[in-house]
């Protein structure tokens, strides 16, 4: 295969071009499903692990940050692999071997990303369930916004503001804490 197949994936993919991503998933879903499968795994895991790589593949590509230097389906498949044998981790709460990025020297930081999305969903996640009173006061601390500035937008005084900033964010801790992915995430 040629290197210009290889750029229109990229392309058909920051593009969310239907034709391109069916072929993706043509391509190279079976691949992906006979490993998870072979590792623990069901075809709904291989099915969401696939759909987690191409999404880090479409803010890697929107971003300008994605240089192929391999196949893309190769490539495709190292990132469902680490995706999927991260996710053995977590569940299994102990390391498992991954020979194929020494091997190949795909980059070491996708682990990294992936576990920053994860975190940072589950903050989301947990900060949607506050109060609107306690989303508007930690938006604004975290907006860099003093106690004085939070009690005077909201109408409070300023050491009531202070009381509640300081509620709210034990609260979203406490939320964060009792969620059963806190565990796996604190790595």
């Amino acid at each position: 295969m040629g290197s210009q197949p290889e750029v229109d994936y990229l392309k058909g993919i920051a593009e969310n071009d239907l034709a391109v991503l069916q072929l993706i998933y043509r391509e190279s879903l079976p691949e992906v499903i006979k490993f998870v499968k072979r590792n623990s795994g069901t075809v709904d895991d291989a099915k969401d692990v696939f759909q987690e790589a191409i999404l880090i593949i479409f803010r890697k590509v929107s971003n300008k940050e994605l240089e192929l230097t391999t196949r893309f389906h190769l490539y495709l498949f190292s990132i469902c692999k680490r995706i999927w044998l991260k996710k053995l981790k977590i569940n299994r709460n102990r390391e498992v071997p991954f020979a194929a990025e020494k091997e190949f020297g795909f980059e070491l930081h996708l682990e990294e990303q992936f576990l920053k999305s994860r975190k940072w969903a589950l903050f989301h996640k947990k900060f949607q369930q506050l109060s609107e009173e306690c989303r508007k006061s930690l938006n604004m601390l975290f907006n860099g916004r003093s106690s004085k500035e939070i009690a005077e937008t909201l109408g409070y005084s300023e050491d009531y503001a202070k009381r509640k900033k300081y509620k709210c964010k034990l609260q979203l801790a406490e939320l964060i804490k009792n969620d059963p992915d806190y565990n796996a995430l604190r790595g």
